[in-house]
């Protein structure tokens, strides 16, 4: 996860698909996806059914999980493959890099969200694309990348909220579906043999002594541990003891419990990631306060309990028993990947990996509506939960 410290205005990007510069950024996201990212394969199925429903002229909503980077670019170059232009919801922090940043996400059909707040703008564009064209529409439920590919993350509620929205204004026989997209990545046995010098960065990045001898499970162990201890320190003055799954909801409960007691807590935000994006609304609305700037005490508070909200969230992101549990080779991978993203700002893609992406059963909500097996309001609960048990069966299956 990517630190979070952004006090600036938004400002909505919307969609402005260029034919030649969706042409020409094809061949680059296939380059970005196999130079970047290592991915050197993508083995898919099931997009067969989402082109039929696309030239049928449907409204198609693509929800796949999101626990790595690529996954933008790998489903841009699925729905390419099937003969169809796509369109994504993007963070806003991806337009902010740069202005030819912005203009190329722009050009292949990217819009901006701020996932802090009730983006209007966003949720508008996102229906209307739903209402007036076939095209696909990519939004990951997930919301964050958290690097554990075989398990999700509680999925938002906007996906199914906007999808039933833009069901009730289809005519002349346009339907709306709602797509799970499974993605997993299985890493080139090869890569074993990056993980100590890897790992030894880290272990040097924190001031230790590299320890190659050790074994790899006990090295990463090792890091992790100390890395929440240092994390602990800093924030709760100590050290914790017991597990390590209970020590980083500690430090997420304390850390959330301590920013809400000054800033109110959300009735409605009851999950570790909804109470995060509740405080950031909160926090940069003050920041951007033009009537009653803060002062510069107050303001340099509020950027620290920025800090300690990103850092309930990176703790609520790593799942104590993932690791644990089943030590492969890709969850090896995917653990030494996110310490290096936390510690280094971005994680290494060493070695190939192939791209598993698998579409599941298009969910008929026009038809489920019609049919009263989902109410046309209130059902965006029934509906987000219905996708997470099929994205969960098909990350499985994956």
């Amino acid at each position: 996860m990517r630190r979070l410290r952004n006090d600036l205005p938004y400002t909505f990007r919307p969609p402005k698909p260029r034919g030649w510069f969706r042409r020409l950024g094809l061949w680059a996201n296939d380059l970005y996806l196999r130079r970047k990212f290592g991915v050197s394969r993508l083995d898919d199925q099931g997009f067969e059914k989402v082109r039929e429903l696309s030239r049928a002229g449907h409204a198609i909503l693509l929800a796949p999980n999101h626990a790595d980077h690529s996954d933008p670019h790998v489903m841009v170059s699925l729905v390419a493959k099937q003969g169809m232009h796509s369109h994504f919801m993007a963070a806003r922090e991806v337009f902010e890099v740069s202005k030819t940043a912005s203009w190329a996400l722009e050009s292949m059909g990217v819009f901006s969200v701020d996932r802090d707040g009730p983006d209007l703008s966003a949720i508008k564009t996102a229906i209307s694309l739903l209402e007036k064209t076939s095209d696909p529409l990519v939004i990951y439920p997930e919301g964050e990348i958290y690097h554990h590919h075989e398990r999700l993350d509680p999925l938002h509620e906007g996906v199914a909220s906007i999808l039933l929205k833009a069901a009730g204004r289809l005519e002349n026989g346009k339907e709306a579906y709602l797509v799970p997209v499974g993605i997993r990545f299985r890493h080139d046995p090869e890569v074993e043999e990056t993980f100590s010098d890897r790992l030894s960065k880290l272990e040097d990045r924190i001031g230790w002594t590299p320890k190659p001898s050790m074994p790899v499970d006990d090295r990463i162990l090792r890091l992790g541990t100390g890395l929440l201890g240092l994390k602990e320190m800093e924030y709760l003055g100590e050290a914790g003891r017991g597990n390590i799954q209970d020590r980083l909801a500690t430090i997420c409960e304390s850390l959330l419990s301590e920013v809400e007691s000054r800033l109110g807590k959300d009735a409605k935000s009851l999950s570790a990631p909804e109470r995060v994006r509740a405080l950031r609304y909160r926090i940069r609305r003050r920041l951007l306060d033009a009537e009653r700037p803060p002062t510069f005490i107050e303001r340099d508070g509020l950027l620290d309990d920025l800090d300690r909200a990103f850092t309930a969230l990176q703790a609520h992101s790593y799942i104590g028993d993932y690791f644990l549990a089943e030590r492969t080779l890709d969850r090896r991978a995917e653990t030494i990947m996110k310490l290096e993203e936390d510690l280094l700002g971005f994680p290494n893609y060493p070695t190939p990996r192939t791209a598993r992406v698998n579409a599941g059963e298009p969910i008929p909500v026009s038809k489920m509506l019609a049919a009263g097996e989902l109410p046309a309001k209130g059902g965006a609960g029934e509906l987000t939960r219905l996708l997470e048990a099929k994205l969960a069966s098909l990350l499985v299956a994956s």
